[in-house]
């Protein structure tokens, strides 16, 4: 990082709340404040901010609403969701439209909160600073509602695995993809690490438990070792403890329900195959999906398993 201050803007609609969070940062960081979402995203336009943290839970816009604008204006700046509430709909939100860097609920950890600002900072620095030679994000206004719409470099036959013992799944990805890109079926964690090691994937899209068997472990630490690799999750399951944990620990691209909707899903996986060609080609890029480690003891169970297979692949990524 250079010699000036990064920027910081904090966000609650709570003054006194507002003010604890900027003790924590004063004298660090160039600093600023609001309690109003509309003057966040002015600040947003008329200078460089590195970092937003804001709160969820406030009128007239909603926290993931705001960072959802804050990345169309300045994809950028590395956004954190503060909240107080675990609510399904905030997590799909932030998510899906907010692409936010971590989750972080009431109350903080200080020294957490400072060590993930402090994180975050530091990746936007070298984002603005290969900002000039490296290709823009996908914002929502640029993504594509077709994969046929999504041209693959001439080298590139990167696949998309599906892992889920639903054919429904499989079919309805097949059927969106056509022949545009290869589509591999894995029903269990097993055939999935089988067909990793086979062929190049770009994309996974996967259930939370196939055949009564937990994937997050897996899907987190795929994540942490191949941060090109992008990540749609499929599922009913609604334990937000989980999902937020995969915001975190695995920086899942899209979060969607079950059943399968054609139309969405067809639109998030030409974004998605978009996204991990410009991981691919752009090691800057990469560094926004840095992860924080797994933390949950029954997952640390399964670490071994995962990280000896990870390993096999770790030549495989392009740089």
């Amino acid at each position: 990082m250079n010699a000036s201050k990064p920027s910081l803007l904090l966000v609650d609609d709570e003054e006194r709340i507002l003010r604890s969070l900027a003790m924590l940062f004063r004298g660090q960081y160039l600093l600023h404040t609001t309690t109003d979402a509309r003057q966040a995203l002015e600040i947003v336009a008329r200078q460089q901010i590195h970092v937003v943290v804001s709160d969820q839970k406030m009128p007239v816009m909603r926290g993931a609403d705001l960072l959802r604008e804050v990345k169309e204006r300045s994809p950028n700046t590395m956004r954190i969701l503060l909240t107080g509430y675990s609510e399904l709909d905030a997590i799909i939100a932030s998510v899906n439209e907010g692409e936010i860097f971590r989750y972080v609920n009431k109350p903080w950890d200080a020294a957490e909160l400072r060590t993930t600002v402090d994180q975050a900072a530091q990746i936007a620095y070298a984002l603005y600073s290969a900002a000039p030679s490296e290709p823009a994000p996908v914002t929502a206004a640029r993504a594509a509602t077709a994969v046929e719409m999504v041209p693959a470099a001439p080298q590139a036959a990167e696949g998309i695995l599906v892992i889920d013992d639903d054919a429904e799944v499989y079919s309805g990805v097949q059927e969106i993809v056509g022949a545009s890109q290869p589509v591999h079926w894995a029903r269990s964690l097993e055939q999935a690490f089988e067909l990793l090691e086979r062929h190049p994937v770009g994309v996974i899209v996967s259930e939370l438990v196939v055949k009564g068997e937990s994937l997050t472990a897996a899907l987190k630490l795929l994540k942490a070792q191949h941060p090109e690799v992008v990540t749609i999750v499929m599922t009913p399951f609604q334990d937000t403890g989980v999902l937020i944990n995969l915001i975190n620990q695995g920086q899942i691209y899209r979060l969607l329900p079950k059943p399968v909707r054609r139309g969405p899903l067809g639109m998030n996986i030409a974004s998605a195959l978009r996204h991990h060609r410009m991981l691919r080609a752009s090691p800057s890029l990469r560094q926004r999906h840095v992860v924080e480690k797994i933390r949950q003891p029954e997952e640390m169970s399964v670490a071994n398993r995962v990280m000896g297979f990870l390993g096999r692949l770790r030549g495989r990524a392009t740089v």
